[in-house]
């Protein structure tokens, strides 16, 4: 290679290395998922280039009416009422709140019970994000998609993996007494909440906080987390740090775990909490 061709080879890897991550943010919605959207919509080191929301209720084949039964079988009614108010009444509340803020440039939406189809894939295609980052989102990443962005796929996590994995970690830990929870940024595989950890962080929690307004403490410790420690060492390019073998991995709680939180003193939601959107 010439002096003149290497020459502007390091150019066109600095000027890479200059220019924002362009991010794709997967997420379910709700208040947690506007929390993390806010501070990737904050950060000048990412430009948001898309948007997927998941429309997945229990299961990908299922509409509305049999994935709320599926909740509520499965779960029962307090719980199945929770997922509501985390979900679709925090997204009115959350939008209610942004009409009082200054607008944000749009960028392109895709709703979807099925990100990996052939309609998702596309989008993505399109997008052309640098990296795809992952909250509070109930979708398993294929391999085509985690293929699409070159720099990788992340997920924000709450709990201190690989302890935790899975479905409502707070839950679990609360329904453990456990105090001490905490946040983790990891690479995406095709296995739930496996990847490589790029950061973790420990956060203390009120043993009277509720699930909603703990896990929203978590997703925004999260937030920050991604947009500090892990985003630095994705931009480094690192692969980031195995997971330690073990862990735990939890689905959908049980009726019977959701009467053994209440007994104990545990709340799912308070109407203060909405207060945080």
């Amino acid at each position: 290679m010439s002096i003149a061709a290497a020459a502007m080879t390091l150019a066109a890897a600095s000027e890479r290395a200059r220019r924002p991550l362009r991010v794709v943010f997967c997420t379910r919605g709700g208040l947690f998922g506007e929390l993390v959207l806010r501070r990737l919509r904050a950060c000048q080191r990412i430009e948001l280039c898309g948007i997927v929301r998941s429309s997945r209720i229990h299961h990908a084949r299922y509409g509305f009416v049999r994935g709320a039964l599926a909740y509520l079988s499965h779960s029962g009614l307090a719980y199945s009422l929770y997922l509501l108010c985390a979900t679709d009444i925090a997204d009115a509340v959350c939008a209610a709140s942004r009409l009082r803020r200054d607008r944000v440039p749009r960028v392109p939406v895709h709703t979807t019970r099925n990100l990996n189809d052939a309609h998702g894939l596309r989008f993505l295609q399109a997008c052309a994000p640098d990296l795809i980052v992952s909250a509070f989102f109930d979708q398993r990443l294929r391999e085509a998609v985690l293929a699409v962005p070159p720099r990788g796929c992340v997920n924000i996590h709450p709990s201190l993996l690989p302890a935790f994995k899975g479905v409502d970690p707070v839950l679990q830990m609360r329904l453990q007494g456990l105090n001490r929870m905490g946040v983790t940024v990891h690479y995406m595989t095709p296995a739930f909440d496996a990847g490589n950890l790029l950061a973790q962080q420990a956060v203390d929690t009120a043993s009277d906080r509720s699930i909603f307004a703990t896990t929203a403490l978590l997703f925004s410790k999260g937030a920050d987390l991604f947009t500090g420690e892990a985003l630095a060492r994705i931009e480094r390019g690192e692969a980031g740090t195995p997971q330690p073998a073990g862990g735990s991995y939890d689905t959908w709680p049980t009726r019977a775990q959701i009467r053994a939180l209440r007994a104990g003193g545990g709340a799912l939601l308070r109407l203060s909490d909405f207060r945080q959107a």
